[in-house]
């Protein structure tokens, strides 16, 4: 099943995976979001993860 981990400024980082889908979002807050960045691991980012 799909995935999608939600991004406060609306952003939808999806995958086919959790692990796509916070690959995904990771890459939107290296380019949007960089004062965030070290300060969300991966680990945060996965247990946000829903069904798309």
């Amino acid at each position: 099943m799909a995935k999608v981990i939600r991004c406060q400024c609306g952003f939808l980082g999806r995958g086919a995976s959790v692990e796509q889908a916070a690959t995904a979002i990771e890459a939107h807050m290296r380019a949007d979001h960089p004062e965030l960045v070290g300060k969300v691991t991966r680990e945060d980012l996965i247990a946000m993860a829903e069904e798309a």
